[in-house]
């Protein structure tokens, strides 16, 4: 037979309007009250009806989750922060991957959309015209941008100062004398790698000097096209003493290409990547990267959306996130005065 909140205000005797509200997670019942409802349902093997609660509250307490890439684990850590959240709030997820594709992350929207979720977190592709633009700004529920935004749209977003960050380590190494510095940047269509790029620029002007357009290429993000990439310049005698990474995947392949063609990783190029992933400590040499509080950016996208849910006159804002510019093996401390090899 059916556990009900009858069956479980009987077993407990407490009245049903009590039971209901700790199955709500309503924090205005004590916290023993609680516990003896809660164990008793879980005991009975209560399962809540969504669809009678939905049509209730006019809310489903789902939402949708669109990553941009299913294969790199900076996506992953973000969306661990999400669930977080989100289970502290008494949301349900429904998460989809868009691929960095735009037309797919909007069929997305419109799937999840016809399932009635609350609201979104996305991690958007940037837009090639005003088509994304004008599609978000008529969904007719909340939604946050995680780390990134689109184009001509920064209000809802939780970033993580990429220019900031990219002007930082930039700043680094042209303060330590390298010139020929390989840029291995990221895709086109999202806003990081815009920002990333003024970061860089930024560092140049600071200093007073050109970048040279050879030395920087756009990559899609993974490992193969760092190890393909870096082995081009290699073999095409472009001359380097630092590789900067748009992100640790593509600085993996890049210190395997490195390590290959017989190039000591920092003593004649120093790398430096982007994330701070968890296998990054691990690469040989532990690889130099900006830390990006991936877990924190998630969590606090829910946070934000959940208010927005809560609150539909609430303004929407742009929240930055602090990064910071981790030292490991793969370049040579301030403190170090080793000479810069330079072609």
């Amino acid at each position: 037979m059916r556990t009900t909140l009858k069956t479980i205000a009987k077993a407990t005797g407490f009245s049903i309007n009590t039971v209901s509200r700790v199955l709500r997670n309503d924090t205005r019942i004590s916290a023993e009250t609680s516990s003896i409802i809660s164990r008793k349902a879980e005991e009975l093997g209560y399962i809540p009806n969504a669809i009678a609660s939905s049509l209730r509250s006019l809310r489903t307490y789902t939402i949708g989750v669109i990553s941009a890439d299913f294969s790199n684990p900076f996506f992953s850590e973000v969306i661990g922060g999400i669930e977080e959240k989100a289970h502290e709030a008494g949301y349900q997820m429904l998460i989809g991957n868009s691929g960095e594709d735009e037309e797919k992350e909007r069929h997305l929207v419109r799937l999840f959309l016809s399932r009635k979720v609350d609201g979104f977190v996305v991690m958007p592709a940037y837009g090639k015209d005003n088509r994304h633009f004008d599609f978000y700004s008529s969904i007719p529920v909340p939604y946050i941008f995680a780390g990134r935004y689109i184009n001509g749209q920064k209000s809802h977003s939780i970033l993580h100062n990429d220019e900031d960050g990219e002007e930082s380590v930039f700043d680094y190494l042209l303060r330590r004398g390298h010139r020929n510095i390989l840029y291995l940047s990221g895709p086109e269509g999202i806003s990081n790698t815009h920002d990333r790029d003024k970061g860089m620029q930024k560092a140049y002007s600071s200093h007073s000097i050109q970048p040279d357009n050879k030395y920087i290429f756009h990559l899609s993000g993974n490992m193969e096209e760092g190890y393909q990439k870096t082995n081009q310049a290699i073999t095409q005698n472009l001359e380097f003493t630092a590789v900067v990474c748009f992100n640790d995947l593509i600085a993996m392949g890049a210190l395997k290409s490195l390590a290959e063609n017989n190039l000591s990783v920092p003593g004649d190029v120093e790398v430096i990547g982007y994330d701070n992933l968890k296998i990054s400590p691990f690469m040989e040499p532990g690889l130099t990267t900006v830390d990006v509080p991936k877990h924190k950016l998630g969590y606090e996208a829910m946070d934000v959306l959940d208010q927005h849910i809560s609150n539909p006159e609430m303004a929407y804002e742009t929240n930055n996130l602090t990064s910071k510019l981790l030292f490991r093996g793969s370049t040579v401390d301030d403190d170090q005065q080793e000479r810069i090899r330079q072609p």
